[in-house]
């Protein structure tokens, strides 16, 4: 039986010009997760992270803390392909859906940064519940189903072969809810939901056995962050 650590990025930088880096909360997140492990966790035997310089920038800081294995970087464990939708083509979109205007005028309304990411977060969820209904597409943008296909193929390449092995995956909160949904068999609604409540630097944890068996034994925990004020989800 192996185990498998799916591992949420530290906080990112919200409201800044470059999103995909770690804010300094990120990097203390990261650094208790990997003090914590070397205190407390298992030993592991392999360490990936994805391609974002958040994702790797968690792992190296973990494993600086810890000594973890040295993380590879697997492309496949990206967050969900979805930037166009809010780069390029939310006019169109609050064109069409008229509660998607409503949410973008409440964004621009808000006051202070936690008023903002409040709003921003209810904007945000709205387009992508219509993503995943399959009712907003465009150039570039991954669908729903297709990011599903990749998380879960990455998911047992990664447990082919590791029979016993204790490995920790480093990436975004989407793969996090993707292997949630996998194990869990939950729908699409709710697999979305779950996304937008993994932590930052969280550990989900599930046990696997070849390709066969893959189930879920703790979601979301972060037993190293022992301050509330340092427990974040955006």
């Amino acid at each position: 039986m192996g185990t498998l650590y799916l591992v949420r990025h530290g906080q990112a930088s919200a409201f800044e010009e470059n999103y995909d880096r770690l804010s300094p909360l990120g990097e203390r997140q990261s650094r208790l997760l990997g003090e914590w492990w070397a205190r407390r966790g298992p030993r592991l035997d392999r360490v990936f992270a994805g391609p974002r310089l958040r994702q790797q920038r968690t792992a190296e800081l973990a494993a600086e803390a810890s000594g973890l294995p040295r993380p590879v970087t697997l492309p496949e464990l990206d967050e969900m392909g979805i930037e166009p939708l809010f780069k390029e083509q939310l006019p169109e979109l609050f064109t069409r859906h008229a509660h998607l205007q409503s949410l973008g005028d409440a964004l621009l309304m808000a006051d202070g940064d936690e008023g903002r990411a409040q709003s921003l977060a209810r904007l945000f969820e709205a387009v992508l519940m219509l993503w995943v209904r399959g009712e907003v597409t465009g150039d570039g943008v991954e669908s729903w189903l297709d990011f599903q296909r990749r998380i879960r193929k990455t998911l047992s390449a990664v447990r082919d072969g590791a029979r016993g092995q204790r490995i920790a995956l480093f990436t975004s909160a989407g793969p996090v809810a993707a292997a949630m949904q996998l194990a869990l068999g939950t729908d699409d609604p709710a697999a979305l939901s779950l996304a937008f409540r993994v932590r930052n630097s969280s550990v989900s944890e599930f046990l696997f056995s070849g390709a066969e068996r893959f189930s879920v034994v703790s979601f979301n925990e972060t037993p190293h962050l022992d301050d509330a004020a340092l427990v974040t989800v955006r």
